[in-house]
């Protein structure tokens, strides 16, 4: 079986192939493509093939990490995103009640709530809900709530581009 990955940097594009069947890996590295990631990835993973004297039809898994997305999270620098969630749950990701590094603390300063990924006005909710841990559907999806919600981001962060 062969595996393939593949992690996407701002000047290069690492590879690695692994044959699980021999323990053999081959390493290759090509410059990045940043107006297209995927053109970078897929001339690698032909050349790393050619490399390893396989064809690409032959590698079974292929694993895609990003360095750029990483950067870009971390620097804030992305793309304006939106997030439709359960109602009930708009601020969850904010808050952060897992990551709190002082659970009761109001005073200390959490990195993810000063910069969010997604701002407050970009988190829309629908009605759904349900069960864990079998996933038992309680209220159904209000699919036209998530049309309107996809509809109300794409306006609202299209709007944000203009002028």
């Amino acid at each position: 079986m062969y595996l393939l990955g593949a992690d996407v940097g701002g000047t290069f594009t690492d590879l690695v192939l692994t044959d699980t069947d021999s323990g053999r890996t081959t390493i290759h590295k090509v410059p990045s493509t940043p107006q297209d990631p995927s053109q970078a990835v897929i001339e690698g993973a032909v050349e790393i093939c050619a490399i390893a004297g396989i064809e690409p039809a032959q590698v079974t898994q292929i694993y895609h990490g990003t360095t750029v997305a990483t950067n870009a999270a971390l620097q804030h620098r992305g793309a304006t995103s939106g997030m439709i969630t359960t109602a009930g749950f708009r601020d969850i990701v904010h808050i952060g009640r897992h990551q709190r590094p002082q659970h009761y603390s109001i005073q200390q300063q959490i990195p993810w709530q000063a910069k969010p990924l997604v701002k407050r006005r970009h988190r829309k909710v629908v009605a759904e809900r349900i069960a864990p841990p079998d996933g038992r559907e309680l209220t159904p999806l209000d699919e036209q709530a998530v049309t309107r919600a996809a509809t109300e981001l794409r306006d609202a962060i299209d709007g944000s581009h203009a002028g």
